[in-house]
């Protein structure tokens, strides 16, 4: 049996796209600093519950379960802010330990350089794993948010903790992702027409996500085309990307010197979901044509 704890705060029953529904902070509030923050999918907010919103308490928990049992969420909440952190102490420490160890000349200055190329190694080393724990949160979110779409809710999480664990808040937002999956779609058909294989095969290795036709295996073998499907998942693919920039009101419009702001698709606040990704599509094959126009070799205008 599963335990249901509403709140008692006044409900909102009006929604437009962008509008935070309710913002979920962990359940535990000791030791933030050793423990990884935790969220408990029994706990069903009543916001979500609102007039107007079509999500049950069932989606909501299965969702959330996908969430918090998914090992790239867990992940990304304990080391991302964590990890680099951590080294520089560790390095600091290595560091002393080398100045007061009581060595001189040759092979302190050996010791030292060598620990400043492992430091930078370090460092470097760091980022890269960075970088993949937030593309591993991007993907589970995008799994999450493949469950909520059809009631135009999205998940986003915003860590914005240094050290503590504890300041992971995951933000439901009311967007109607319909619009950009459809906008998304034509873009990516225009994008074929016009610029052929040579192009589609240029952002199609670039997207993170699978573009391959679905084979359905049988007496006859059936190959069913991805063609209506893959803007949703490119949709989802960068939801999280969006989300967080959005939260920190990164992508917000700017008055122009002529006293207008450019002009809004699906979200009149910033730039909406498919504008946000039509962007990143643009520069990955812009950076790919770039590449290809070159010598064909590691020179230095294939990497700028």
């Amino acid at each position: 049996m599963r335990t249901i704890e509403l709140s008692t705060g006044r409900i909102r029953e009006g929604f437009a796209n962008g509008d935070v529904i309710v913002t979920l902070l962990p359940a535990n509030t000791k030791f933030p600093w050793v423990t990884p923050a935790i969220f408990r999918p029994e706990l069903v907010p009543e916001e979500l519950m609102a007039q107007g919103l079509t999500l049950t308490v069932e989606e909501y928990v299965h969702a959330m379960e996908t969430l918090v049992n998914d090992y790239r969420f867990t992940m990304y909440n304990i080391c991302y802010k964590r990890i680099l952190v951590c080294w520089i102490l560790f390095a600091f420490t290595v560091l002393l330990t080398l100045l007061f160890s009581g060595l001189q000349g040759v092979a302190l200055f050996s010791l030292g350089v060598g620990w400043l190329f492992l430091n930078a190694a370090a460092i470097f080393l760091c980022m890269w794993v960075k970088l993949r724990l937030a593309r591993g949160l991007e993907k589970c979110l995008a799994r999450v948010n493949k469950q909520l779409i059809k009631h135009k809710i999205l998940l986003v999480l915003d860590d914005r903790g240094r050290i503590s664990c504890h300041k992971v808040n995951l933000c439901f937002l009311y967007f109607d992702s319909g619009p950009c999956v459809s906008f998304l779609n034509e873009f990516l058909e225009h994008t074929e027409q016009n610029g052929g294989e040579t192009i589609k095969a240029g952002w199609e290795s670039k997207l993170d996500i699978d573009l391959n036709d679905i084979v359905i295996q049988g007496n006859t073998p059936v190959r069913v085309s991805r063609k209506q499907a893959v803007a949703q998942e490119l949709y989802l693919s960068y939801l999280q990307r969006w989300g967080k920039d959005f939260l920190r009101r990164r992508l917000d419009w700017t008055v122009q010197e002529a006293g207008v702001h450019e002009t809004p698709r699906h979200l009149q606040s910033s730039i909406c979901p498919c504008q946000y990704e039509e962007e990143v599509l643009r520069n990955k094959i812009k950076i790919h044509l770039q590449r290809k126009q070159c010598c064909g070799l590691n020179c230095l205008g294939c990497w700028m």
